[in-house]
């Protein structure tokens, strides 16, 4: 399988995991470093997922399809294979993309490794195939990033806004603003 990767804006989609244990907690935690708008349904949520009650709803009951239609995309989190195969199904009959955590044939889109610093996002995935792998390379990607990145990140970004405004030659506007982002990378180490 080959997944693109997508990066897409959480805060204004909702999205509906199902489960309430350790691999739904995993899901829960990477989604809400991003604001993500989460709906958590399981008949038992453990207390360490009721930690983020005030950023997300919780339902503490069983699994019900009908649910599935405030969603605009799922994640199957539970140890309940049977219960996965039918959370994938009835997700894929109202088209919606789904992620069966830890079954590749299951998933319409991944979790990749991530790491963020304020603007900047990175994401490492090999597909599946050894996430061990895409941790280590996101780690070292993320000690080579320099500490003022947020800094550079803003000047570039009002940079930019600058020379829309000011250069409508697309080509002489591009060319600035990577001269603009090497001048301020510059004895960073990037």
């Amino acid at each position: 399988m080959a997944y693109f990767p997508f990066f897409v804006d959480v805060t204004n989609l909702h999205g509906l995991i199902i489960g309430g244990g350790n691999i739904a907690l995993e899901k829960v935690e990477r989604l809400l470093a991003f604001d993500a708008k989460i709906t958590l349904i399981a008949d038992r949520i453990s207390d360490e997922i009721k930690k983020y009650a005030d950023r997300m709803e919780l339902i503490e009951e069983k699994y019900y399809k009908e649910i599935l239609e405030k969603a605009d995309y799922v994640v199957a989190a539970t140890d309940n294979t049977k219960l996965n195969e039918i959370v994938y199904s009835d997700a894929r009959k109202l088209n919606l993309l789904v992620n069966v955590v830890d079954v590749p044939d299951m998933c319409d889109f991944i979790f990749p490794s991530v790491m963020k610093k304020g603007k900047l996002v990175v994401g490492v995935s090999t597909s599946g195939a050894g996430p061990q792998v895409a941790i280590r390379l996101r780690k070292k990607i993320e000690e080579s990033i320099p500490s003022d990145i947020e800094e550079i990140l803003d000047q570039l970004a009002e940079a930019r806004i600058v020379a829309k405004e000011t250069m409508p030659d697309s080509g002489k506007r591009r060319k600035y603003l990577i001269d603009l982002a090497n001048e301020l990378l510059d004895g960073t180490g990037l």
